[in-house]
């Protein structure tokens, strides 16, 4: 935005957030959607997830290596930024609750192990764009920036094709501790009934 697009500090700020705005829209669409998709007689759960894993990552992908070759347009290159993120949004209804279909007791323990991880990536992510901007912050810069996102999360869909499930797990069930119900009994009602036996 500021570097190649070259916008000042201020409309930096805003179209930069402008994209997240596109996540107001998609992602209740795009939820609602996917539980259509799933409702009997139409599409499983695990191939609702990894269809919609696999459009959100890999049209996403497209989009990022796009716009590493939208020349110096900034009208066209926020749309196509505003684009990648609601892209991206697609893959919401697999990423964020597929632990409740894996796990519905240990979707807690899954996710913060999983968010744990990839807070990692966010820890790396401002490294690896410094790595390749910090001396000139050139579009061709961007243009790798943006091949090894794409590239990550191509790799991330196709991990998911072959070895993400949406189905619940065997482990899933917690057989270690047993829950039991229990029911206060109701004095004046069992008095009652036994009065009309005893008649």
């Amino acid at each position: 935005m500021h570097d190649v697009l070259g916008f000042n500090m201020t409309r930096n700020g805003v179209f930069s957030a402008a994209p997240f705005m596109s996540s107001l829209v998609v992602i209740p669409v795009v939820g609602f959607f996917a539980d259509w998709l799933r409702s009997p007689g139409r599409l499983s759960t695990n191939a609702a997830r990894k269809i919609f894993c696999v459009a959100g990552l890999v049209l996403s992908s497209g989009f990022m290596i796009l716009m590493g070759y939208i020349s110096c347009q900034r009208v066209l290159a926020v749309v196509t930024m505003i684009v990648v993120h609601a892209s991206g949004n697609l893959a919401v209804p697999c990423v964020v609750v597929n632990q409740l279909d894996l796990a519905p007791l240990h979707a807690g323990k899954i996710v913060g192990l999983a968010f744990a991880i990839a807070n990692l990536a966010s820890i790396a992510a401002p490294h690896a764009v410094s790595a390749f901007t910090s001396h000139h912050s050139t579009r061709s810069d961007w243009q790798n920036v943006f091949f090894l996102a794409a590239g990550i999360q191509v790799v991330g869909a196709i991990i998911y094709v072959i070895f993400g499930s949406g189905n619940r797990q065997d482990w899933a069930d917690d057989t270690s501790s047993s829950v039991q119900l229990s029911a206060t009994p109701d004095r004046n009602k069992q008095h009652k009934n036994h009065e009309e036996v005893t008649k």
